[in-house]
């Protein structure tokens, strides 16, 4: 009889929730951005966060479900706010009475119990771009988009911007790929035709020959991202895209405060499947190239994956909606570069012009030609 399962562990304690006083005046600390410190709103007092010399770990995929003696919550006190729109997970500090949705502006949100059984995440990337200056990147972007209304440049006004972790999964692996292909390769020919005009002239031919080519392809991968949460929208996160994931730091509490944290609901498994799709399409990508030539068709792939590692890790997002004529619009802010991805309305005017303005290029050229 097989022994049973190891229980998961325990929740920490009340004594191991970490708070943040001001050793000052008593009042609450924040992270302040782009220092590895703690901040007091009120007296200006500053802490510098312990740094501990642990170094951010790739675990094993192959042990990824034996998690038994794996750190659980998030290990400083949250009170959780369920979304009834969209259904995120916002883990707030625990004074927070009212809160409506980071992600959707839903004001329509449950309390429920913080969920402690969940795992902690290994690593983050602590804000460097503060709120004010992911405002004014946020003005930036809009006076530079193209095709919009002109008068969204002068209307867009942001509503409040707040400062969340998002969390990621995170995939290394080398592969190795044995592929099989056909490679095509042009060659011209020239024949003699007859136009309308009765007249002969001379007519290129393409023709294509096809050669079997087959091969091996190794392909190391690091720090495939995986968005952990489906409540900030796939478009607008991978629009922020890269984050420097090469400078990652331990996880530690002190770097949430004063931030929310949206809790994961993407498990491991299911995000390793949405990794092997990216990396499978990167690998077939490369065996296309490697088969060469002008196309190439009946690719067939096979690949084996090594050294599997993954890591569940918080990456700093500003997000605000804006609105313009009474509609909604959201953007986000990469907490670490200060790029800027988000929705805007677009100018059917504009398009249409650009589009009129084409047509009679190309009617103008089409007429020169003909000598009309």
């Amino acid at each position: 009889m097989s022994a049973p399962a190891p229980a998961p562990a325990p929740a920490p304690a009340p004594s191991d929730v970490l708070k943040f006083p001001c050793s000052a005046c008593g009042a609450k600390l924040a992270f302040a951005p782009g220092s590895r410190a703690l901040e007091c709103g009120y007296c200006g007092h500053k802490e510098d966060i312990p740094q501990t010399e642990a170094e951010v770990r790739e675990i094993a995929l192959e042990s990824a479900f034996d998690v038994a003696r794996k750190k659980r919550g998030l290990g400083v006190e949250r009170k959780t706010f369920t979304c009834q729109g969209c259904g995120a997970l916002t883990e707030v500090e625990p004074q927070v009475t009212s809160f409506s949705c980071t992600f959707c502006g839903q004001p329509a949100v449950l309390v429920t119990e913080a969920r402690p059984d969940r795992l902690q995440p290994e690593s983050l990337l602590p804000f460097r771009v503060g709120r004010d200056r992911a405002l004014a990147e946020f003005r930036g972007w809009i006076q530079s988009l193209w095709f919009r209304p002109n008068a969204l440049r002068r209307q867009a006004l942001a509503d409040e911007i707040r400062g969340s972790y998002l969390p990621f999964w995170t995939f290394d692996a080398f592969t190795r790929s044995y592929y099989t292909g056909e490679r095509g390769d042009h060659y011209y020919t020239e024949r003699t035709v007859t136009g309308s005009d009765g007249k002969s002239r001379p007519e290129r031919v393409r023709h294509t020959r096809w050669t079997s080519v087959s091969g091996s392809h190794e392909q190391l991968f690091d720090d495939v991202l995986v968005p952990a949460s489906p409540s900030a929208p796939t478009h607008l996160v991978e629009g922020l895209y890269p984050y420097p994931t090469k400078e990652l730091v331990p996880y530690k509490p002190d770097y949430l405060a004063g931030m929310a944290a949206e809790d994961y609901r993407v498990e491991l498994k299911d995000a390793w499947g949405t990794a092997q799709g990216t990396m499978d399409s990167a690998i077939r990508e490369a065996c296309r190239r490697r088969i060469g030539g002008d196309e190439q068709r009946n690719i067939r792939v096979r690949t084996s994956y090594h050294n599997r590692t993954f890591k569940l890790c918080l990456l700093p997002v500003w997000i605000a909606t804006y609105r313009f004529r009474q509609k909604p619009y959201r953007f986000c802010v990469n907490g670490v570069t200060g790029r800027v991805h988000g929705e805007a309305p677009w100018s059917v005017a504009k398009i249409a012009a650009v589009v009129a303005l084409i047509i009679a290029i190309v009617v103008t050229i089409a007429l020169l030609a003909s000598g009309g």
